[in-house]
Formats: structure tokens, sequence, C-alpha cells
């Protein structure tokens, strides 16, 4: 099943049947305000896959990803492999990874390579020379999701924050929660007893002031199943309880279905992608989610403009009114498309024989506008 959001689905075929190849290349930024190298691992969209392969033209955006403690960057290889062919840019500072590492030092280093790749866009020597999106997202995983925060302190030049079980710093992560000025998507395991919600990702939550904000905590989700297996994040696991209660490719499929929706929207401006992720966090039963997020003002007014579907509970089929050509896509709890049709103008009729029962979302796009409506299939 793909996971696609509405503006993607419309173009699975020509996009998700080619995904963009991964190329990879290490480059070390400079700080000089720090007298500071940082050692980084990208991964972005390639000309051909592989070591050092060119950057594909267009303006991607940027996912810097800080690493867990001890934790080597190839333990993210579910985020780049998610990603990179989704049309991102992903970079991992190497900094900070021995058993003494300084918290403040890695927020800053994370904070410094997005600002280094968006400098980057305009520099005719570098590989990523007219290859970079204004857009850029602080990202990580436990510490390094505690050590985003610390970077994204009254930092105005991202436009982002979403982390993984993240964890307490020194200095306070929670306290430089409140200085972030950016939407921010907070994720959590429910089962992680390594960083446990209540001492960890909750304070910082709730220490939140931006207008934008979301919480998702993943049911039976373990803390070091938000990477790959790693012997350091499963060794401090295994000594502690509760366990994880579903496997890591679920709750890595949980992560790319609501953080690709997320992204989506803010670094790639799809405002279907923010109404999927909000209908998502009331009605998917993978997380217990909540979001201080609302639609844009059009996005709301096309929402709440007149009915084009009928019945809204049915069995069998629904008829769908539009005044011009239109395409309709149909998206089930998860965010996920389900079906996708092109209709003439005047009425269609749907059939939805194949779909399970359950909570749907239709979005009908004609003549530039988007409009959507829930529907119930009861049987």
């Amino acid at each position: 099943m793909r996971y696609l959001t509405p503006l993607a689905f419309a173009l699975a075929f020509a996009a998700q049947a080619q995904p963009y190849l991964i190329g990879n290349r290490s480059i070390t930024f400079f700080d000089a305000s720090r007298n500071r190298n940082i050692a980084t691992n990208l991964y972005y969209p390639g000309v051909s896959a592989g070591s050092n392969a060119a950057v594909l033209a267009g303006e991607w955006p940027v996912l810097v990803v800080g690493h867990g403690f001890v934790m080597g960057t190839d333990a993210y290889a579910n985020l780049w492999n998610h990603f990179v062919p989704r049309g991102y840019i992903v970079a991992l500072p190497t900094t900070e990874s021995g058993f003494a590492p300084n918290h403040n030092n890695f927020g800053l280093d994370i904070a410094f390579v997005s600002l280094a790749l968006q400098a980057a866009n305009s520099e005719a020597a570098s590989p990523f020379y007219q290859r970079v999106a204004p857009t850029s997202a602080l990202m990580g995983h436990s510490m390094g999701g505690g050590s985003s925060f610390l970077g994204a302190a009254n930092n105005t030049s991202i436009t982002t924050v979403v982390n993984f079980a993240a964890a307490g710093t020194n200095p306070s992560a929670v306290a430089a929660c409140a200085q972030v000025q950016v939407p921010t998507l907070v994720f959590a395991g429910g089962n992680d007893c390594v960083t446990p919600i209540p001492q960890h990702q909750q304070p910082m939550y709730d220490a939140l002031a931006v207008p934008c904000r979301a919480f998702v905590s993943i049911t039976g989700g373990g803390h070091c199943y938000f990477a790959e297996s790693n012997f350091n994040c499963n060794f401090g696991e295994l000594t502690c309880t509760p366990a994880p209660a579903i496997s890591r490719a679920a709750q890595h499929d949980v992560v790319n279905d609501f953080a690709t929706l997320w992204l989506d929207h803010f670094l790639k401006g799809d405002d279907a992608a923010l109404a999927a992720f909000i209908d998502s966090t009331s009605l998917s039963t993978r997380v217990t989610a909540t979001t201080t997020c609302e639609l844009p003002t059009a996005m709301n007014e096309a929402a709440s403009s007149e009915r084009f579907v009928w019945p809204t509970i049915a069995d069998e089929r629904i008829s769908i009114r539009s005044e011009s050509p239109a395409l309709m896509e149909l998206f089930n709890a998860q965010g996920v498309g389900v079906l996708s049709q092109k209709l003439r103008s005047g009425v269609e009729a749907i059939d939805l024989r194949s779909l399970a029962t359950g909570s749907y979302l239709v979005a009908l796009e004609a003549d530039g506008v988007r409009r959507m409506q829930r529907v119930v299939i009861a049987r």
C-alpha cells in the first residue's frame, strides 16, 4: 500500500513508480563563529545512485537529523530511504558521537548544517549549487531530538521542527521549547522505557508556545524503533520495561505516514497534506495524538462550502457533483490514498464496494480549488 499525500496521489504512478535515486556524500562544514568543523553525511536526490553522485536538478527541502546517544548516523537509513526518494535532502551531522557529548554544541551543529546548506545553494563551487529549497526542518532522535530543540530556540531561519523520542538535555530542552518559533511535531513511543513520555516528550510539548504544534504517541511504540536496529540503543532498551508492542516496521510506517504529511505541508506548501494530517490525528487507531494546528483560511472555506458528496453515510456508492472536470481522491483514516478518479462535469457515482468500513476523507479538486468532505462507509 502506498502512503501518499493528497497532492501526490494524482501523480502516484509517475512519482512513486519512479522515485528519485539516492545519492550520498560527506561534507565537513566549518562554523567560523565557533571555530568548529561539523562532519556531515548527506543523502539527496541524485542523477544516479551512490557515493558522490551529482545532485539532481531541482530545489529540494532540507531535513537535518540529529543522532541518538552513541548511535551512528547509519541507524537512520529508514529516514533517508523514505524521504530522499520523495524529494528531500537528508543531512546527518556526525559530531558528539562519544560517551560525553556536549548537547549544546550538538544543537548548534544541527542548526548550522541547515544554514550551511541554504548558503550552498548560492555557492557556485558547491555540489548543492541551485539545488536547495529555502525551507528546512531540524529533526532528531533521542539525544538528537532534544538537541534539535536547542538548535531551534529563537531560530527563525528554519521552517519546522520534527523529532522522535526526544531526550532531556543539558542545557534544558524543555526550556528551549519555550523559545521555539516554528511549527513543531513531537513523536513519542507509547512503550518508550528509555525516555518515558511523562519525563521527556510531554514536558517539552507542554512548554511549546507556537500556535501550530502536534504530539503523536505511537501505540505500543518503542524508543529504538524510531531508527534501524542499533546495538547501543538496543542494549539500553533491553534493561527496562515495557518492551515495544509493535514491530519496528510498523513504527516506521506510522512515522513515515504522519511525518510525510507534516513535512509536505510545511516544506512544500501542500495545504491538503495538513488537512489529511489533522484528520488522521483524530481518526487513526495507531496513535494517540493531539494538534493545535488549523487549516489555512482558504482550506477552511473550501471545506465548509456546500456539500458535493451524498450520502455522507453510505454502503456501496456515493455520488459526487462537480461543475467542471475534476480530480477526486479518497483517503482513509490514516491519511493513506485508497482511490483516485478523474471526473467529468455533472454528477458521477463512485463505487465503494472494495473499501473497508470506516471514515474517509473525499478531496475534490477542480479549477484550482480543492474541497473536502468526510464520508462514512457503514455496512
